[in-house]
């Protein structure tokens, strides 16, 4: 009972980001904003890379474990904005990989604020492992012997506003309404069958020399799906540190840390407490990321956008 209660658990959920092609939850979502939002390629002013790992419900089999690695500069007078996404996320027996190359249209509008609009193209592969399914019957006729896969194209749009102590942002970062497991959408299984529309928002004050208050937003919403909410609270400390914490709407809390090891690398840790049954089974998800800025020589921390 306790392995049937965590299976069906898991593929409720499941299923609800997979109706509405939901992406990944990221509790270091202010970290993370290509993902969600093309226009964002290039508005960190110099080049920047990242690999970020995420481990949802540890200890719970078939949960998600998402792998993401991204890159984005500015180019031709910094006006202009290019960037590469690529996500493995993998549940259960489904595996889904994304590629988006994003470019952005950036447009100086003073000294410290940008506006930007993006497109981005996608490749979507989905694989479902039939393989791993433990049907009730042997030889059940609706379990398939062999792997399941498709490959999808699509593509999204966005507008980033910044200015050097705070953000906007909105999007739609799929726009056509496909799957990629089957020719038509299946409540279940099927993904890209909705569009979700992402607001994102931030800002960061000085409280004092050492201290600034950063605080962010994520709100995704898709007609098809729960709407989802997450709020973050960070303090920076001597430009260095960055600690603080999120909530996601009848969802989790969650404690988000960042150090600057050097000028050019960061690193970071998100760990998330579950407020939903789940919490029996699982404590809740983790996330770790490591981010590389190509920053010159001579050229200083503050000069470089927080966001």
């Amino acid at each position: 009972m306790r392995k049937l209660f965590i299976l069906c658990a898991v593929l409720c959920w499941g299923s609800l980001d997979l109706i509405a092609q939901q992406d990944v939850h990221y509790s270091m979502f202010m970290f993370n904003k290509l993902t969600f939002n093309p226009a964002y390629a290039g508005s960190r002013e110099v080049l920047t890379a990242a690999a970020h790992y995420r481990n949802q419900w540890p200890g719970v089999s078939g949960a998600p474990q998402t792998y993401t690695v991204w890159a984005h500069t500015p180019f031709m007078g910094k006006r202009n904005g290019l960037g590469l996404s690529i996500v493995a996320d993998e549940i259960g027996m489904l595996n889904t990989y994304n590629i988006d190359l994003s470019y952005a249209y950036r447009m100086k509008l003073d000294r410290h604020k940008t506006l930007s609009i993006g497109l981005s193209g996608q490749l979507e592969y989905g694989r479902i492992h039939w393989e791993r399914a433990d049907p009730l019957d042997v030889g059940d006729d609706f379990v398939p012997n062999s792997t399941t896969s498709k490959l999808n194209p699509n593509f999204g749009i966005g507008v980033y506003f910044a200015d050097k102590n705070y953000y906007l942002g909105a999007s739609v970062p799929r726009l056509l309404k496909t799957t990629v497991y089957t020719d038509e959408p299946i409540d279940n299984i099927s993904l890209n069958a909705h569009r979700s529309y992402y607001l994102m928002g931030g800002f960061i004050s000085r409280l004092n020399r050492n201290v600034q208050i950063r605080p962010g937003a994520l709100i995704t919403y898709n007609p098809h799906a729960p709407f989802e909410f997450d709020l973050n609270l960070s303090f920076v400390f001597v430009e260095r540190f960055i600690i603080g914490a999120s909530y996601r709407l009848q969802d989790s809390f969650d404690a988000i840390a960042q150090f600057q090891a050097t000028d050019q690398i960061k690193v970071g840790l998100g760990v998330d407490f579950t407020l939903t049954e789940l919490r029996s089974y699982s404590p809740g998800s983790f996330e770790v990321m490591v981010e590389y800025s190509l920053i010159q020589t001579g050229l200083r921390l503050n000069n470089i956008r927080f966001f």
